[in-house]
């Protein structure tokens, strides 16, 4: 079975230091990097890999005042989550699956949007969060509570967990990647075009992987070239959840 993917822009990250997106690179270097909300079609059957960024006053906020006003997050009204399901013709009550690469706030704020769909989620990284056995899980504006709420709300049956790998549906399937935060799992989707992955966080930009040099936000480093090894191994097609060349490049038209 083969899918349909749609690319959809959720706001950019602005004047992200080059050190965040490739270790130990130079800090003075800023970087604008795009936030994704991707559509997947076929047998069926509709998913929705990430679901975008919610409200980011507060996190612009710290990020003014402790950040001199790098990491700032710029999300129109028009490329709000809910303005593109609108735009894709999509209601929210026909989303079978949401599949969830981790939960910080720019990928799982929207979770809630979705109240039919099975959610996708790593199981090691949902029951850290849960023991909240890692200070940063405490954070609440990188660990929004709201989504993650709802998420602990549902009737188990509704939650997918994936452990390390796991067929999703026939063409789908996630395999476990940690590296970025435990909770990161990435999504191989087979297309026309050969094999997608969605990669998570444990990969900024496409050359992260390629050149195999780490983003400068990790929890587990050796994990990360572990999850790089992984992804190499398995794309054809590699979409990370910021590169801007997704769009700008790779495939103008957001469709694959």
């Amino acid at each position: 079975m083969r899918y349909k993917i749609e690319i959809y822009r959720n706001g950019k990250v602005k004047s992200l230091p080059g050190s965040n997106v490739f270790l130990q690179s130079d800090p003075a270097k800023l970087y604008e990097l795009y936030i994704y909300v991707f559509i997947v079609k076929g047998n069926g059957k509709t998913l929705i890999i990430e679901t975008g960024c919610g409200d980011v006053s507060e996190i612009n906020k710290t990020n003014m005042e402790q950040n001199s006003g790098h990491n700032f997050f710029d999300i129109p009204e028009e490329e709000r989550t809910a303005s593109i399901i609108s735009r894709a013709n999509i209601d929210p009550g026909d989303v079978d699956f949401v599949l969830l690469t981790h939960f910080h706030h720019d990928h799982c704020s929207n979770v809630d949007l979705f109240p039919n769909a099975k959610i996708v989620l790593s199981e090691n990284g949902w029951l850290k969060y849960l023991k909240r056995d890692r200070f940063y899980f405490d954070n609440k504006t990188d660990f929004p509570s709201k989504p993650l709420n709802y998420i602990s709300s549902l009737d188990p049956a509704k939650l997918i967990l994936v452990r390390q790998e796991l067929n999703i549906l026939e063409g789908i399937s996630a395999f476990w990647v940690g590296g970025h935060t435990p909770c990161c799992v990435a999504y191989e989707v087979l297309t026309e075009i050969g094999r997608a992955v969605f990669t998570s966080d444990i990969a900024f930009v496409e050359g992260n992987i390629t050149r195999n040099h780490p983003t400068g936000n990790f929890y587990d480093l050796k994990e990360c070239y572990k999850g790089y090894e992984k992804i190499r191994k398995r794309a054809d097609i590699i979409l990370t959840t910021h590169d801007p060349d997704i769009l700008n490049k790779n495939f103008k038209e957001g469709k694959i």
